[in-house]
């Protein structure tokens, strides 16, 4: 119990919901973070330049008045204080040059007379310009003092005091908004990631069942998702595939059952021979070798089929197309071997070729391709027919035409003579040993020499295939084409 909630916590937090969730949580955390400090820091910053840049312009004014004047006495600095309105926010102390407070626009001040030695007031003395500013939580404090010259030499110091608590207050008002504003925000954007990451899982989770669909053999299964975003294509994909997975599974099935019954015929057949000689009493030697013919016609007739279903294995499992072959050449190689059937089938073969006609593939694949469609049109003519082969270079490829006066295909069925095991004429396929294979052998190659196929026919007079090979670049001076 306790490692089944153990693997569940696990799942959680592995979950993409979960990372989005403690992603949100971290960027919620820094811009929280980010925007309760860097504008309240930059209003601050802001407000203490401007601070800084007034005091300093009016108490410098104030220095440069006491200057003008070339001494520094109370009367001199409360009536400059006076005219420059600068003593209404500040405490304004004015020192001669040992530090002792001449003026102060305190009236109940007492230090009038006593010696001030505040840093700023010294470093003042010593003829420096100083500005400080301390901020705390209720006021801001600034501080400013500025030497009084005469010929050259200090004479006193101006010194200002302020309290500011008003902008303290204002400042402390900005933030406490910024970060209640903040915080709303993020509430509702946490409310609104919520429902996205709900969202963003159950859509996950129809992709994942469908995953799991899948691996369980249920190809018909669907992923039901109509938005157009990466889940929608991933989706819309699996589904092709879901396709395709079902096409195939529907052809592997049929072939697995058109393959059963293709090879379960012959070995049939081959049983009952045998069983025959066996439960004959009195059986001639002529007899037991008439059933041996038989036997021996449907071990090649299992032959045929087991070599052919090998051979579109192996075309399946990528075997190489690349090469050269001379389509002429191979043309007359297949018409030698095909000769002893036309003259079974009472059927003529005729030509069209040029003297070479090179085009790009592997010889055996082509070798082939040619084979079977002849082979097919003599089986498949009438007796007394004809077959007409013909191959025609043009620019950029070559096709091979051929032609029979046989029994032709109804339009119907020509979408399908290409698929394993597909006869057009059952009856006919088996008095012409044939294994359904040759056309389907015929398209695998076509293809993967990067040709193609294409068929007519009218039913009744006849059939015409035509092949369409690339042209070969170049072939070297002896014209050898593959080997097959």
């Amino acid at each position: 119990m306790a490692g089944r909630e153990r693997s569940v916590k696990l799942r959680m937090v592995s979950s993409l919901r979960f990372k989005i969730f403690i992603a949100f949580i971290l960027l919620a955390f820094v811009l929280l973070l980010v925007f309760n400090t860097y504008p309240v820091s930059m209003i601050r910053r802001q407000l203490l330049q401007a601070r800084e840049a007034e005091m300093r312009s009016g108490f410098a004014t104030l220095s440069a008045a006491l200057e003008s004047a070339g001494l520094v006495d109370y009367e001199t600095a409360s009536t400059a204080v006076s005219i420059l309105d600068i003593g209404r926010d500040n405490r304004v102390l004015v020192t001669d040059g040992s530090g002792r407070v001449i003026y102060d626009n305190l009236k109940s001040s007492d230090i009038i007379g006593k010696a001030v030695l505040f840093p700023e007031i010294i470093e003042a003395l010593y003829g420096s310009d100083v500005f400080s500013c301390r901020y705390g939580a209720e006021a801001f404090v600034y501080r400013v003092a500025c030497p009084v010259m005469h010929d050259g030499r200090v004479i006193g110091a101006v010194y200002a005091y302020r309290y500011d608590d008003e902008s303290a207050g204002l400042l402390t008002k900005t933030q406490t908004d910024i970060a209640r504003i903040s915080f709303a925000v993020t509430a509702v954007s946490f409310f609104f990631i919520l429902l996205f990451t709900g969202s963003l899982r159950r859509r996950f989770d129809k992709v994942l069942e469908g995953v799991n669909q899948i691996g369980q053999g249920n190809y018909d299964y669907r992923i039901d998702l109509r938005s157009r975003d990466e889940l929608g294509l991933i989706a819309g994909e699996f589904n092709q595939m879901s396709e395709q997975l079902t096409k195939n599974e529907e052809v592997r099935r049929q072939f697995v059952s058109d393959a059963s019954h293709e090879l379960k015929t012959p070995l049939a057949s081959i049983k009952l021979l045998v069983d025959s000689i066996l439960q004959a009493k009195d059986i001639s030697v002529g007899e037991v070798r008439e059933f041996l013919g038989d036997i021996s016609d449907e071990i090649a007739r299992l032959t045929r089929i087991s070599e052919s279903l090998l051979y579109l294995s192996r075309m399946e499992s990528g075997v190489s197309a690349e090469g050269v072959c001379d389509l002429t050449h191979t043309v007359v190689r297949a018409a030698e071997l095909l000769q002893a059937n036309a003259r079974e089938f009472d059927v003529t073969l005729t030509y069209d070729l040029p003297e070479a006609a090179f085009v790009s593939g592997s010889g055996d694949m082509i070798y082939r391709v040619v084979f079977n469609l002849m082979e097919n049109a003599i089986k498949y003519n009438r007796p007394g027919g004809t077959v007409r082969v013909s191959v025609r270079p043009e620019e950029e490829k070559t096709v091979l035409l051929v032609a029979d006066t046989g029994i032709g295909i109804r339009e119907e069925e020509l979408e399908r003579i290409f698929d394993r095991f597909y006869r057009v004429d059952k009856a006919r396929s088996r008095e012409t040993r044939g294994t359904g294979l040759g056309l389907s052998i015929v398209g695998q190659c076509m293809e993967a020499v990067g040709g193609h196929v294409e068929v007519s026919s009218t039913y009744g007079e006849g059939t015409l295939f035509s092949a369409w090979f690339l042209n070969a670049p170049e072939v070297d001076e002896t014209g050898e084409e593959d080997e097959l």
